[in-house]
């Protein structure tokens, strides 16, 4: 199913629509919004704590930048989001600020029978759709309105975070691509653009090397490579390509040119945090217990940068199809090819669109040598 003359904007619909299928859908993202904001609506009506403290509620992770990817096996999604109280931090212990957020969730008869107390937050289980941590956070100075600091129950003191400040950071290098590939594809075509082709390389990107890793690693999900780690790097490295397939290809140099340079100097490859660089995100990696992490990272990285390799050096729909299945799967495969046809009927109802006998590519045209396109009655999109 050819929908370009330009086999870059063909291969980037593909991985784009792959990219679509494992994303929250509509419904889903609607039912979290839902949650977290009678969330919001439970605090407020706290007459202890909260009731005298200035605070918001938003979303963070990958919900806010637009990354989510659906969880394989038996794992739910996750919805992180943030508490952000206004107050002045330093009266209160990090253990008082976390209690009073677990009193009021286990006095509610709608969340106590939900709540599991982590580490650094409280998480609500929603069996068997998502699971919401809420992360309580004071914010730290008048001046940064995004800097945070949060309890940390094993530490018993505060610690720092930026969780918006970190979002806005990969927002801002998401938007270093001012226009996409395939929008000026869609245009030069004239075909009706969905909303996902906005969604910009960078986020795309981050979805598609998320979901080979969950491939990847499927058969010892503890070696997998987190997906803070991931995000992280991929936006140091983006260089802002309007090519979905570019923007990996780039990420996965980058990052080898960064692992033979921390390897002469005997060193591993650090992933700092952005807006915080006293925080290290790869710091698992030094972890006596889990000594092959980080070779495991290295293994997964060279591994994507040979296959991506061959589905560079492809020639031909049918070989290429092979490779993008063995990457993201058959049933992946098929599915972006049936959202390709789903679009080429949308076209074809709306003006004179057809397939050149030819050359086999489908575009408008009054031409003798095309031939409308068959309404779609089979599944498969072959």
């Amino acid at each position: 199913m050819i929908l370009f003359k330009n086999r870059s904007a063909q291969l980037d619909d593909l991985l784009a629509r792959i990219a679509e299928q494992i994303q929250l859908d509509d419904t889903r993202k609607e039912r979290m919004e839902s949650a977290y904001r009678a969330i919001e609506s439970l605090l407020n009506e706290d007459d202890k704590f909260f009731k005298d403290a200035t605070f918001e509620i938003y979303p963070q992770g990958s919900v806010r930048i637009g990354t989510t990817v659906k969880p394989t096996g038996k794992n739910e999604f996750d919805l992180d989001i943030v508490v952000h109280i206004v107050i002045d931090w330093k009266n209160y212990t990090p253990q008082y600020i976390y209690n009073q957020l677990k009193r009021v969730l286990q006095n509610s008869d709608r969340y106590k029978d939900k709540v599991e107390l982590k580490n650094r937050c409280v998480r609500l289980n929603y069996a068997g759709d998502f699971h919401m941590d809420i992360l309580p956070g004071c914010q730290e100075t008048s001046y940064d309105e995004d800097k945070l600091v949060v309890p940390d129950r094993e530490l018993g003191d505060w610690t720092s975070s930026n969780p918006r400040g970190y979002g806005n950071w990969f927002i801002e290098k998401s938007n270093l691509a001012k226009t996409t590939l395939l929008e000026k594809a869609y245009a030069m075509e004239d075909l009706p653009a969905d909303e996902f082709s906005k969604k910009k390389p960078l986020q795309r990107a981050v979805q598609l090397i998320k979901m080979y890793r969950d491939e990847y690693f499927k058969t010892n999900p503890k070696m997998a490579t987190s997906s803070i780690i991931l995000t992280t790097i991929a936006g140091e490295f983006y260089q802002g390509d309007d090519s979905i397939f570019d923007a990996i290809e780039n990420i996965i140099i980058k990052i080898k040119q960064n692992f033979n340079a921390a390897g002469l100097v005997g060193n591993r490859l650090k992933i700092l945090n952005p807006v915080n660089p006293q925080e290290d995100f790869s710091d698992k990696w030094d972890d006596v217990k889990e000594p092959e992490l980080y070779e495991q990272f290295r293994k997964f990285i060279l591994h994507l940068d040979e296959q991506w390799k061959i589905l560079k050096d492809e020639n031909g729909v049918i070989e290429e199809a092979k490779t993008i299945k063995g990457l993201f799967g058959e049933k992946a495969f098929l599915r972006a090819q049936d959202s390709q046809v789903d679009l080429l009927e949308k076209a074809r109802k709306t003006r004179n669109i057809g397939i050149n006998t030819t050359t086999g590519i489908i575009a408008g045209s009054t031409s003798a040598t095309m031939k409308p396109i068959k309404e779609n009655t089979f599944y498969g999109g072959e």
